[in-house]
């Protein structure tokens, strides 16, 4: 099809509500489709995603090609011309996009000198009019900021999807029958009103960490793009799936890279000093996170009390002429609790502080809601806490900044610093009394540890909420005394079931990964690093962050995976990240020019959640259900996950990490047995 060939009447477009660019996007072929039908298709496809753009929608579609859907959360442009889905200014192009491009403002200066005219103020005219110019593989190169983008030329019949560089807004994509589908959740796929295959092969790498690994999804033909790559199919391509096609980048007829986190990461350092390297890192962050607070709503923080949160929280309010909106959650188990924290940390940067108490009742408010929520099955139990932070905080703002990313970039978690540290301590130890030590360790009781922890509090110095889960930390530790191998260690930390791996389930997918990373014989913290930017940060964090706030319709920016500070990450030098086994050490430096160390420097919880209490009380009707109505599929061994249950709930051992997963399945399960099918 040409330009030439297109007139009024060969595409609709509709439009309801105001003109924004935050939202959700689905899109299908419609060969073979009347009018009639493709708008019901439409309907169903905008209602699914609703939640992801409440304040309006619209559809384009060519008749017997393609059809693009959008749904809108207000929060820049509320013009007419910023509405989508949004055609390029030579008519060849049609766009529907979700996200936020933080450069567009140079990137439309630019253009403009150039003569190009502008109707609106919105990035998505100005991502079309550098298509138009460009073409949209050089444009990828050019945009910075999060977002999920699909293109339809009608020109050629083209059309192509992308993914921003860190994966932080979703897209799925895939063949269902003869019609292809794309969408920023799994959702889009079931307005089809079409069963969906199970995956089973992913079963093995979900119980063990929680979290479906990207490109697959829990269904068969149904992929997550890779971030940083863009695929383009052409019209005999959108109504099958191509004989060769991988979902993996690099592949005859798979996703094109146009930004590669393992090139950059290979780059080597160049800022090596202290004063180099916070000096840049300083003046990179401040200008990302000015950039990341304009919008036409209210914009607030997120302060969980930790480096990466409070960081955040102080440049923004350092930024900002009034005081910003902090959001934090605590919990009566002072274990986890870090509320108080936040509130000091709060009044001290001078922000407007939020601060609620969740109870186990809150929690089991939510539990029902999950398998909606996230889609798949997703079993990070920090979810939990992600959901109801994200609606306290839509209460008040629209947009809020997390801290999201400064642990994988600059070597914040434990098993970085205690990996390394336990390899060099523990060399001169023979191996077989580094096992037998191990092996005791294993075997102390967790019932003994947790009656202990009252006491341990009375010793000078120390308190029982210092760390949370000391008892399965103790065995962690028992474990990783009985192995030297750092791939096998990183692999053990990153499993929630590596005390108790499901006999009948290996992760294949993610093993496979570590193995081969492990191969390059590199520095062991840019390894593991590498590792968890490709894999953890994408399938478990960013995924929480995405599904948690869009759920109540909230739009989450995250100024540590801004472009130009992960590049800036990997020019800084491991030693100065893990900095005499201190964690995060350029960004605790920026820190401590805004909080006092005193408010800073304290054992590091995470956003843990009681969860070994919850599933032992409040919890405890709900896991037995599921537990005991275990569906004759063979996807997880019953009898295993049933002598794991009783063992939780009679106190003799913590095993709610490996449970939760297993958990999270059954009741994705059985909330989807009549529109899923498993072989």
């Amino acid at each position: 099809m040409t330009l030439s060939q297109l007139d009024n009447h060969s595409a609709t477009t509709i439009w309801k509500g105001p003109a924004t660019k935050m939202c959700g996007i689905a899109g299908c072929t419609v060969q073979g489709l009347n009018q009639s039908e493709v708008a019901t298709l439409a309907d169903a496809f905008i209602a699914s995603l609703k939640h992801r753009g409440p304040d309006g929608h619209g559809h384009w579609s060519a008749p017997d090609t393609f059809l693009l859907t959008h749904t809108r959360l207000s929060i820049q442009d509320l013009s007419e011309a910023g509405k989508q889905p949004m055609h390029s200014a030579s008519q060849r192009y049609v766009i529907s996009f979700n996200g936020e491009i933080y450069n567009f403002p140079q990137i439309r200066k630019e253009l403009q000198q150039q003569g190009v005219a502008f109707k609106g103020h919105s990035d998505t005219e100005v991502i079309l009019a550098l298509v138009d110019s460009i073409g949209i593989a050089a444009t990828l190169e050019r945009i910075d900021g999060m977002f999920a983008i699909a293109l339809f030329d009608q020109q050629s019949g083209n059309l192509t999807l992308a993914r921003d560089r860190m994966g932080e807004k979703p897209l799925f994509y895939g063949w269902v029958g003869e019609q292809f589908v794309f969408g920023s959740e799994l959702k889009a796929f079931h307005a089809l009103g079409k069963k969906l295959t199970l995956n089973k092969e992913i079963i093995g790498d979900f119980l063990a960490c929680g979290y479906i690994p990207t490109p697959y999804s829990i269904f068969q033909n149904i992929y997550k793009l890779a971030p940083g790559t863009y695929l383009t199919l052409s019209q005999f391509d959108q109504t099958k799936q191509p004989r060769q096609f991988s979902p993996h980048p690099g592949t005859v007829s798979g996703p094109v890279r146009y930004w590669n986190l393992r090139d950059i990461s290979l780059s080597g350092p160049d800022l090596t000093t202290d004063s180099r390297a916070i000096g840049n890192l300083q003046d990179c962050l401040m200008e990302t996170i000015g950039q990341q607070l304009v919008a036409d709503v209210p914009v607030g923080c997120f302060l969980s009390g930790g480096i990466d949160s409070t960081l955040v929280t102080a440049l923004a309010q350092a930024g900002s002429a009034t005081p910003i909106d902090t959001f934090t959650i605590g919990f009566d188990d002072p274990q986890f609790d870090e509320a108080q924290h936040a509130s000091e940390l709060a009044r001290h940067i001078g922000t407007n502080h939020h601060e609620t108490y969740i109870s186990s009742n809150d929690a089991l408010g939510v539990i029902d809601a999950l398998p909606t929520i996230y889609d798949e099955p997703f079993a990070d139990p920090s979810q939990l806490p992600s959901v109801l932070v994200s609606a306290i905080a839509k209460q008040s703002v629209t947009v809020c900044l997390s801290g999201d990313g400064g642990d994988e970039l600059f070597a914040g978690y434990n098993r970085y610093s205690s990996t390394s540290r336990m390899l060099e301590k523990t060399k001169w130890i023979p191996k077989p009394l580094r096992e037998r030590l191990g092996k005791m360790l294993c075997r102390i009781k967790p019932g003994w540890i947790e009656q202990l922890l009252p006491y341990v509090s009375r010793i000078p110095g120390l308190t029982a909420a210092k760390q949370a889960n000391v008892a399965l930390k103790i065995r962690k530790l028992g474990w990783l005394m009985q192995t030297t191998k750092p791939e096998d260690i990183y692999l053990f930390l990153l499993s929630f079931n590596g005390l108790e791996p499901d006999p009948e389930r290996c992760p294949d997918i993610l093993k496979k990964r570590v193995l081969d990373a492990f191969q390059d014989h590199r520095d062991f913290l840019d390894t593991v690093m590498l590792l968890d930017q490709l894999n953890y940060l994408v399938d478990d964090n960013l995924t929480k962050v995405d599904r948690s706030s869009m759920s109540v319709s909230l739009e989450t920016r995250l100024p540590l995976l801004d472009r130009k500070v992960v590049e800036m990450s990997w020019r800084i030098a491991p030693s100065l990240k893990l900095n005499d086994d201190q964690t995060k050490w350029p960004l605790r430096q920026i820190l401590y020019q805004h909080v006092p160390r005193d408010l800073i420097e304290r054992p590091k919880m995470g956003f843990s959640v009681p969860i070994r209490k919850w599933l032992r009380e409040e919890l405890q009707t709900w896991g037995s259900m599921l537990i005991n109505t275990v569906p004759d599929h063979q996807l997880i061994s019953e009898s295993f996950y049933k002598s794991l249950w009783e063992t939780h709930l009679s106190g003799r051992a913590d095993n709610s990490l490996q449970l939760w997963p297993a958990l999270i399945l059954l009741q994705w399960l059985q909330q989807h047995k009549n529109t899923i099918l498993i072989d």
